[in-house]
């Protein structure tokens, strides 16, 4: 039984992130069904376009907090089901940071700027409440009293 819940679980991880692959930057209104079908509240599209504005950057794709939740909502109830709830968690977790890798806008190492940018370690500066480290997940400028990032939702290191 937990061996069919899996593989339940994979292809249903499989397909959200297919989905949201395919999207416009931010997603549309086939992501929008996606959401409302798993039970999950999206960002207003206002906040939608702040996370893209101002978050790690996304070339393609729904917004990457909107795919935690959607994979969350997925797997609650199959995990349920398994005695090992920890395997559907981590292939998700896997899933949303491959997705993450798709999604980011490629750095084009013909220009002489984006090169050093590439290859120089990424600091913010001017704000009192940013951090100098960004996202280990997504790469996002991390507020000094956050603990979660609120761009993909991965814990932040203090």
């Amino acid at each position: 039984m937990t061996d069919e819940v899996f593989a339940q679980g994979r292809a249903l991880i499989e397909s959200i992130v297919n989905l949201a692959l395919q999207l416009p930057a931010g997603g549309d209104a086939r992501w929008d069904a996606m959401l409302a079908k798993l039970g999950v509240r999206g960002l207003a599209a206002d906040e939608r376009a702040r996370h893209l504005r101002e978050g790690p950057g996304q070339s393609k794709g729904a917004l990457l907090i909107e795919v935690r939740w959607a994979l969350a909502a997925a797997i609650a109830p199959l995990a349920e089901f398994m005695t090992e709830r920890w395997a559907l968690r981590d292939f998700s977790e896997r899933a949303l940071h491959d997705y993450i890798a798709a999604v980011k806008p490629r750095i084009s190492t013909s220009s002489i700027f984006a090169n050093a940018l590439a290859t120089t370690r990424k600091t913010m500066t001017g704000t009192a409440s940013a951090a100098a480290n960004p996202c280990k997940g997504c790469g996002a400028p991390a507020g000094l009293a956050q603990t979660i990032c609120p761009y993909c939702g991965e814990p932040l290191q203090p």
